[in-house]
């Protein structure tokens, strides 16, 4: 049982990968039933999370932020990676629901937490969560908050720069087989800081950004990387007659052309 709430965890997160949000939901509603059978509260309440973490990219900002308050709810556990984890899915969900204050109470709690779980075995469930990916996060929820304001939208794109730009710079730091340490991660996260730098009128460093992002297509399989760097192509369009842009469109066409 414990194997099929993984499983359907998974097919969830991949369903999520390939944007089918409808199938999505169902497996990882499945993979909360069959983790309450088993009495697993605490992996129920993470598969929660990663529901509200799905609403949140499907546009559904006050669900995403319900679905947050839920996982939270469901939790049973004091160890501070799994609270962690819940908090940065809340700071997610408020960014969707354009909320700052509570998206900076919950992404600094969660900041807070991992530091302190670094003396702590955490959950298996949640191998991959270390200060690194929550730093991403909250830089993704900078930029997505700055799309949905006009007064502050500088001092957020100029924090979530900050955040994504030394994020990205580690999750693409070759591990010792010579590929990228987080390469899936680092795509994800590459179109969010290429999205900030354009917002920002930052053509060369979101062209970087860019080309950080196609060069990683290569080894990883990801229908969602591929499909935010692809939504990029329109702003870059509208900035053609710069001739950095100009040379680079070229190049980002054949490299989304490759499947």
């Amino acid at each position: 049982m414990a194997i099929v709430a993984d499983l359907a965890q998974l097919l969830g997160w991949l369903h999520f990968d390939s944007s089918r949000y409808g199938s999505a939901e169902r497996y990882l509603l499945l993979s909360v039933g069959v983790c309450r059978a088993l009495e697993a509260r605490d992996r129920a309440a993470n598969a929660i999370g990663m529901l509200s973490y799905v609403s949140a990219f499907a546009g559904h900002g006050p669900q995403a932020v319900r679905l947050a308050e839920a996982a939270a709810a469901e939790c049973r556990t004091t160890d501070p990676t799994l609270r962690a984890r819940l908090l940065g899915r809340e700071a997610t969900a408020a960014a969707a629901d354009g909320d700052l204050a509570r998206y900076r109470r919950c992404a600094e709690r969660a900041a807070e937490l991992l530091d302190r779980a670094r003396t702590y075995n955490g959950p298996s469930f949640l191998y991959y969560l270390n200060p690194m990916q929550l730093a991403a996060e909250a830089g993704q929820g900078l930029v997505v908050l700055a799309e949905r304001t006009t007064t502050s939208r500088k001092r957020l794109l100029s924090e979530g720069i900050g955040l994504l730009t030394d994020s990205v710079a580690k999750m693409t730091a070759p591990s010792d087989a010579g590929h990228p340490t987080y390469a899936r991660s680092a795509l994800l996260h590459t179109t969010f800081l290429a999205r900030a730098q354009l917002i920002n009128g930052d053509l060369p460093e979101a062209v970087d950004a860019l080309r950080t992002g196609i060069g990683l297509l290569p080894v990883v399989q990801s229908p969602r990387g591929r499909n935010y760097l692809r939504q990029l192509r329109p702003a870059l369009a509208r900035r053609s007659r710069s001739p950095i842009a100009a040379e680079f469109l070229p190049q980002f066409d054949e490299a989304l052309s490759t499947v």
